[in-house]
């Protein structure tokens, strides 16, 4: 009612005026109509009541005018009524273009948009959201994830004209998207912080001050509540980290450990990337083939100079090109330039080169620098930065081997640790398994899509990824058989119980969460336990039958025995006993 409370107060204070104005007037036409004598049918003298007095002048000044009431007026009345007339329709006038007025002052705009926001918050009851902080491309990137996931969000950003043009597309109608500032703590209480339904903070604005205050007042209202934070600064990062923020997300380190998994191992990158592809796009279909050798890096900011460690680390030799004395003065045999020449990269020695990196904060410079590159070596293996979404159609176009987005690896992170923490967990054995894992992760992924999307089609969707329990309240189904002490293993689960056919769903089990125990890519015999918290990745209904599976009480038990099972508590019972008399069980 915070919001009401605003609106009212704000329409009073407008109000005062118009209304005192409309009142003494309207009074005082009451007042002048009651004294003043008329004639009834017979003659006589008589005196308008007060009721009848109002109700004529209120259709007087409206300018409604049902007639002369209760007799009809003599010709002093009816002078006197002409000079009323207008003081009350001035009057009228006046209150109603103050009210036009305060309709489209912005002030009162915004604060009936924080009365339908919260009402939006408030309406959400007890579904569980997360509340982002940030609309543009990384925040936006981030709440599609979150919804094609099944998830909810509560979103705010400082900028008013970006929500509004974000909020009309149609995949956000039922989404509370608020205009206001997320750093102020009252903002962050009205998007739903206290809430017990809030799951975790996202902050991905690309201010790193305004993250960290944001940051900074969600642990300080909600100490236990998750806070996903995009910092682009290592002080910031830093910051973050000490007083407890859960997850510092820095685009630049992500992309130079990403960099070097697809130089050292091709396979675990690809498979690192099929899992974390935002839903609504296409997935890489082959392995990345980088050739060992000398690599260019052209810009030694930020990024580049993040990837520049990373490449001096894994001991891979590259020559920097930069167009500021100060930074390719760190860096022995630096060339001085852009990149965007092609003497300067002849001089970097791009003829023996195995492959560039364009990582300047130039959209047109890096795609200037790839294609100048390829004139001089069409064997190079090219890594682009790409900073505006705007120029996607352009870097598609371009076709170079990666391109590095700092807004989709931030969302992409986020989404793999807050959306699904066992997911994280996989990810971070994967990279540290030997390539001999990833291939067969790989391989199963691949036989599974195939399958779903048939050979020869190039366009694979990016799978779901999703956890089950095996307990009584999330798997009702695992739960009965586990009570008829019945064998329950993977590859139940991993069949469509509801199809007459024999049909295998389109999914792959990750991992297996047994207390501390990890079972990671667990064969389809392994037997289940009670409490078991499985990982899986699919695609098409798989994840919708096998939620059927698991919450239907006897489908499971349909499938694990030879006849059908009852539906009922009682009938369950008897047929245990009866199962249990002949030894089946």
């Amino acid at each position: 009612m915070y919001g009401m409370n605003d609106i009212v107060w704000l329409t009073m204070r407008r109000m005062r005026l118009p209304l005192i104005v409309l009142l003494l007037v309207f009074f005082a036409s009451v007042l002048v109509m009651v004294t003043l004598p008329g004639v009834n049918a017979e003659g006589e003298p008589v005196h308008l009541s007060y009721l009848d007095a109002a109700y004529f002048v209120a259709i007087m000044s409206t300018t409604i005018g049902f007639g002369e009431i209760p007799y009809p007026f003599t010709d002093t009345q009816r002078m006197v009524v002409l000079a009323l007339v207008f003081p009350n329709v001035i009057a009228w006038l006046y209150s109603f273009g103050v009210i036009l007025q305060l309709l489209l002052d912005r002030q009162f705009q915004q604060v009936m948009a924080r009365s339908r926001f919260g009402r939006k918050v408030r309406g959400m009851g007890s579904d569980s959201f997360y509340l982002v902080c940030g609309f543009g491309s990384t925040g936006y990137v981030v709440v599609q994830g979150l919804l094609a996931r099944g998830k909810r969000a509560v979103v705010m950003d400082a900028d008013e004209d970006l929500v509004h043009a974000r909020a009309l597309d149609p995949r956000f109608t039922f989404t509370p998207i608020f205009g206001g500032d997320p750093t102020i703590p009252a903002n962050l209480e009205r998007a739903g912080l206290e809430r017990d339904n809030c799951r975790g903070v996202i902050i991905t604005t690309d201010d790193d001050h305004a993250n960290l205050t944001m940051a900074i007042t969600s642990k300080l209202l909600r100490p236990s509540l998750p806070v996903f934070a995009r910092s682009e600064d290592d002080r910031v990062s830093d910051n973050m980290r000490s007083f407890g923020t859960d997850h510092v997300i820095n685009p630049y380190e992500i992309f130079a450990e990403r960099l070097y998994l697809a130089l050292t191992s091709p396979i675990k990158y690809l498979v690192q990337d099929w899992l974390i592809t935002v839903p609504g796009k296409p997935m890489r279909h082959r392995k990345l083939e980088p050739r060992t050798g000398r690599w260019i890096v052209c810009g030694a900011g930020r990024f580049g100079s993040q990837v520049i460690e990373r490449l001096a680390r894994d001991g891979t030799p590259y020559t920097v090109v930069d167009v500021h004395p100060e930074r390719s003065g760190d860096y022995e045999g630096a060339i001085l330039g852009r990149g965007t020449e092609a003497h300067t990269l002849k001089q970097a020695g791009i003829e023996d080169a195995v492959g560039i990196i364009a990582c300047t904060g130039d959209d047109i410079d890096n795609l200037s620098i790839i294609m100048t590159a390829r004139e001089l070596n069409d064997k190079l293996f090219q890594i682009v930065r790409q900073e505006d979404q705007r120029n996607t159609p352009l870097f598609d176009k371009l076709g170079a081997d990666l391109v590095a987005q700092r807004s989709l690896i931030v969302a992409r992170r986020i989404l793999a640790v807050a959306t699904n923490p066992m997911l994280a967990t996989f990810l971070d054995h994967l990279v540290h398994e030997n390539d001999e894992f990833a291939e067969k992760v790989f391989a199963r992924l691949k036989a599974c899509v195939e399958t779903y999307c048939g050979q020869g089609v190039e366009d694979w969707p990016s799978p779901q990824q999703w956890t089950v329990e095996l307990d009584a309240s999330h798997a009702p189904g695992a739960a009965a058989l586990f009570e008829a002490d019945m064998e329950l293993t993977l590859s139940y689960l991993l069949h469509n119980t509801r199809s007459e056919r024999d049909e295998d769903l389109h999914c792959v089990c990750l991992e297996i969460e047994r207390g501390a125990q990890r079972l990671f890519l667990p064969a389809n015999s392994t037997r289940l336990q009670p409490g078991d918290r499985l990982l899986f990745a699919g695609w098409g209904r798989a994840r919708h039958e096998m939620m059927w599976s698991l919450e239907d009480p006897v489908l499971l038990l349909n499938y694990a025995t030879p006849g059908p099972a009852p539906r009922t508590s009682i009938g369950r019972w008897l047929w245990r006993r009866r199962q249990a008399d002949s030894g089946r069980i």
